[in-house]
């Protein structure tokens, strides 16, 4: 079981997250951030990745150089990929809901709207897989 953030946007839409280590932000980068549509985010992102290809030679060592940028660049996703998400989600009009402990991320949405009276949660999501 994890804890989760639940926000809710005014027009009753819900949205879940794990606050900490993002492994799909690690993994993508800034894609990961363009497909969220946090442009800003994703925009830096793809800068730093380009400039850092531009500066570095290449050559055995640079590419050993661009490699540890890059390694630098995905863990900063990683590290505050979820806390950008978040804020993301707040400049957008969501607000910070709930939080709760759930297995995953729908679970933590249903569990919310159930406890929040939003919407009558199903039992199968509620139930134990």
């Amino acid at each position: 079981m994890r804890q989760f953030k639940v926000f809710k946007h005014p027009d009753g839409a819900l949205e879940s997250i794990r606050p900490g280590w993002s492994w799909t932000a690690f993994g993508l980068g800034c894609f990961w951030a363009l497909a969220l549509k946090m442009w800003g985010v994703g925009l830096a992102g793809l800068a730093s990745l380009v400039l850092a290809g531009l500066l570095v030679p290449l050559e055995l060592v640079g590419a050993l150089i661009f490699s540890g940028v890059l390694l630098l660049i995905h863990l900063v996703f990683g590290l505050l990929g979820n806390r950008w998400h978040m804020q993301h989600l707040l400049d957008s009009g969501y607000r910070h809901a709930d939080t709760v402990t759930a297995a995953d991320a729908e679970r933590a949405m249903a569990l919310a709207a159930r406890y929040r009276g939003w919407q009558e949660a199903e039992d199968d999501a509620l139930s134990p897989r």
